[in-house]
């Protein structure tokens, strides 16, 4: 197997309209939210827009598809009522990925906020416990490290290895990002910090845990703690450190999903997330 490229897009105006969207940025993998990320109110899939989903994709050949889950869940939250909601949303995620025959489901698991992860592990652990009963079935449920701002767990791959270890469950695993990791302080830029952070996650998580790549650039310096995602090159981890990524053993058959800005269209405009260019200079590399 070979590294594949893929990317973040869109399904405005139905699912099945992110497989167009990501054939159209020649990305090989996709993912996209379940619903409006900003939102409890789960989106309603229609079964035709479901079955189209799974017609384009196939026909198109597009390899992995990751859900990525809604910005407002925190399965570390104080308020029980959040709490409740949190897991819904993330089994609802894991159920719309069953549907549409995903791999599986990118979550941020949440922020102890200043509590720290021990005072919080007990209660993540049930919740993830309760999220995978709650949505049966073979779709992925991978954690996502994090940049360390705001007491988010994650920051340190320990934290992950603890949470997978305690549910003991097959369907867990990690989402590797790269500007996440390189906020929060591993220097995956330079070969000797990449190999650290590889070997970091082998003991504590384990490579056959690492289901799916971020590639994003970082925009702010190492170590920073903040999470500003940079076009592929523009950032401080840049084209040489991406160079070293794609080619390191720990990642040589994984899909690289980008979620970049995108690069400013010509005149002016907004740019509107992982595009054709930033797909091209990742696959350049390879």
């Amino acid at each position: 197997m070979a590294v594949t490229i893929g990317a973040h897009v869109s399904s405005s105006g139905g699912i099945y309209t992110a497989v167009e969207r990501a054939v159209a940025i020649e990305a090989e993998a996709v993912q996209i939210f379940p619903s409006a990320p900003q939102m409890w109110r789960p989106t309603r899939h229609r079964p035709e827009a479901v079955a189209r989903f799974r017609e384009l994709r196939e026909q198109h050949g597009i390899g992995q598809v990751w859900l990525h889950n809604i910005y407002l869940a925190n399965l570390a939250a104080e308020d029980p009522a959040q709490l409740d909601k949190s897991v819904d949303s993330v089994a609802n995620a894991l159920r719309v990925a069953e549907a549409i025959g995903a791999d599986g489901v990118v979550l941020h698991t949440g922020s102890h906020r200043g509590r720290g992860f021990d005072a919080v592990v007990e209660q993540v652990v049930d919740a993830l416990r309760r999220t995978l009963d709650a949505a049966p079935g073979e779709a992925m449920l991978a954690l996502e490290n994090t940049a360390g701002q705001g007491g988010t767990i994650g920051a340190r791959f320990d934290e992950i290895g603890v949470l997978l270890r305690a549910v003991g469950s097959s369907r867990l695993a990690l989402c590797f990002d790269t500007c996440h990791a390189f906020a929060a302080g591993y220097d995956v830029a330079r070969p000797e910090g990449l190999d650290a952070t590889v070997e970091e996650v082998a003991r504590e998580v384990g490579l056959d845990r690492l289901a799916v790549v971020h590639a994003n650039d970082a925009m702010m310096e190492l170590g920073s703690g903040r999470d500003r995602h940079e076009n592929i090159g523009d950032g401080h981890i840049g084209l040489e450190g991406f160079r070293g990524l794609l080619a390191h053993p720990a990642f040589a058959d994984r899909t690289f999903i980008l979620e970049v800005p995108g690069i400013p269209p010509e005149g002016g405009g907004k740019a509107d997330g992982p595009d054709l260019e930033n797909v091209r200079r990742l696959r350049a590399l390879l």
